[in-house]
């Protein structure tokens, strides 16, 4: 036979199970994993993460390679005897495809005529050259510019653009990667170096880079 007592401490003690059966339902019903509930935890599908910011918009490349970023610090040093300076613009990396300004100044006193493509070739630390194919056009990059003919007075640039491909296809290959630029800006000219002012050019094992035009370029 049961006393007042035993009966008061059986109640007692299935208030206290009732408690918490309410709260490992609430907990149940959240946001833990493989759960479909809707309690406070919980994140709808398709809704953003929180404390993860998304971005608004997506880089974009430009139509014409011309127009990429060609900002560099100004050249010093003497004026060549050819009258004009070969320097280089800062590396650009947008989706993957590498830019790089080529910038031709007219140092000198006289005009300086330019037309088509500047000629370049991609060397190796000791100034030697790569093996690298060099492509003349803006395919590669959906750009527009075309060849021209341009007189530079003094005072006045030329801007062009090296592009290229920084993919590793072929374990077979060894990456590419170029520590100098050369650069003849028109036929019977001297050549000039010049080193890249972020690093060397990172070709992986595509072999090759594209040349934009030479075109008239604002200071």
């Amino acid at each position: 036979m049961r006393t007042r007592g035993s009966r008061a401490v059986v109640a007692v003690a299935a208030l206290v199970v009732a408690a918490a059966g309410c709260g490992t339902s609430g907990a149940g019903s959240g946001s833990g994993p493989g759960s479909g509930g809707s309690g406070a935890g919980a994140v709808a599908p398709g809704a953003p993460t929180p404390g993860l910011v998304m971005p608004s918009t997506l880089p974009t490349r430009p139509s014409d390679m011309s127009l990429w970023p060609t900002e560099a610090p100004e050249p010093e040093g003497p004026c060549p005897a050819s009258g004009v300076r070969v320097s280089l613009g800062i590396t650009d990396g947008a989706l993957g495809l590498r830019a790089m300004g080529v910038l031709l100044d007219n140092c000198g006193t006289r005009p300086f005529e330019v037309s088509g493509y500047p000629d370049v070739a991609v060397l190796d630390e000791r100034r030697e050259d790569l093996e690298v194919t060099v492509r003349r056009g803006t395919e590669a990059a959906g750009g527009t510019a075309r060849p021209t003919r341009i007189v530079l007075r003094p005072g006045q640039r030329a801007q062009a653009s090296v592009m290229w491909r920084n993919t590793v296809t072929r374990a077979d290959v060894p990456a590419t990667s170029g520590a100098y630029l050369r650069v003849r800006p028109a036929p019977g000219v001297e050549p000039q170096t010049v080193a890249p002012h972020d690093g060397p050019m990172d070709l992986g094992n595509t072999g090759a880079v594209d040349v934009t035009p030479w075109q008239l370029a604002e200071r």
